[in-house]
């Protein structure tokens, strides 16, 4: 009996692992901001075209600081996507654990701080994009 009692918990536990494991791929990936990282990219990748149209007209050292610098804000975006990610991951968890959790459900402050940091992942990247949005290369006369 207690052979199957032991059994019985760990099935238990790995049910519940799996469902927190669903929540979070439910909650952060499948209405994941695609359309926001899309316009992200196009917008590089035209920046990137621009910059080579220019390659001609710009010193080698003038060319090779900005296409250094497209590329660092391609390397920055994917940080902000990641903190994005593991914030949105954290606070799912905490929602998943509140509403497992009959004594936390009645809790609405309980996921505070992780849903305060997911917001400002999030608006961490949407600043970003709007500042470097109205970049523009261009020759000057």
């Amino acid at each position: 009996m207690i052979v199957m009692s032991a059994c019985s918990s760990q099935a238990n536990v790995s049910e519940i692992a799996q469902q927190k494991t669903q929540y979070i791929q439910d909650e952060c990936y499948e209405n994941e901001e695609s359309a926001l990282n899309d316009a992200f990219k196009t917008f590089m990748t035209d920046r990137q075209e621009e910059l080579g149209g220019l390659r001609a007209t710009l010193s080698d050292e003038n060319y090779e600081q900005l296409d250094f610098a497209l590329k660092h804000f391609v390397t920055y975006w994917d940080q902000l996507q990641t903190e994005r990610n593991l914030a949105c991951e954290q606070h799912a968890t905490c929602e998943f654990i509140q509403i497992k959790t009959p004594s936390l459900q009645t809790n609405s402050e309980f996921c505070d701080g992780t849903g305060f940091e997911y917001s400002v992942s999030r608006a961490k990247i949407i600043n970003f994009f709007s500042d470097i949005e109205r970049l523009e290369l261009q020759q000057n006369p």
